[in-house]
């Protein structure tokens, strides 16, 4: 007559191998359906199997028979183990997937940087502005740049250049007149 599971593990608190292998051999098909149904891949089930039959063999002395048939306790630790290897993953989306019919279909994923068309089209504009800002005169540019980069006003030039507020004005005004025309026929 086969032991029931509760005397074999029973056994194996006393440190018996040959009961470990037993009780192995008796409950390791139902407990793998149990991490299959909470992991949902056999490679990692069968990991979480296997980390739960080493604690089971570390903890078996600790196993109360009053408490909790032995299968019912062996069930615990297995799905502790699967929660935590779905824990430890990290969450990831497949590229494909398959429906109910069987078609497979995938995910456009969002790619946030500019493809190699609008890289280079940002990069010939890069060039053509400066080559543009190469054309004004050092203390119209200076006042340029520093309206548009910084974000001064015409009053915080004018202070910051120690420039009258007249010839600042005139300046970016004259400066982005002559940005324009120059962006222009750059790109005629």
């Amino acid at each position: 007559m086969a032991e029931s599971v509760d005397q074999l593990l029973a056994r194996v608190a006393l440190g018996d191998q040959a009961a470990f292998r037993a009780l192995y051999a008796a409950s390791a098909g139902r407990l793998l359906g149990v991490a299959m149904r909470l992991i949902g891949d056999k490679a990692r089930a069968e990991d979480a199997l296997q980390e739960s039959f080493v604690a089971i063999w570390n903890q078996a002395g600790k196993y109360a028979a009053h408490r909790a048939q032995a299968m019912t306790w062996m069930t615990a630790i297995v799905r502790n183990k699967a929660i935590d290897s779905l824990r430890a993953t990290p969450k990831e989306m497949p590229l494909t997937q398959t429906n109910d019919d069987g078609e497979e279909s995938s995910h456009d994923v969002a790619d946030h940087n500019p493809g190699p068309l609008q890289s280079l089209l940002e990069r010939c504009a890069d060039e053509r502005l400066r080559h543009c800002l190469g054309h004004i005169e050092e203390s119209p540019r200076q006042a340029l740049l520093m309206a548009f980069y910084d974000g001064l006003t015409h009053q915080e030039l004018a202070e910051r250049l120690a420039t009258p507020l007249g010839t600042i004005k005139a300046w970016v005004r004259r400066g982005l007149a002559r940005l324009q025309t120059c962006l222009q026929g750059a790109e005629a």
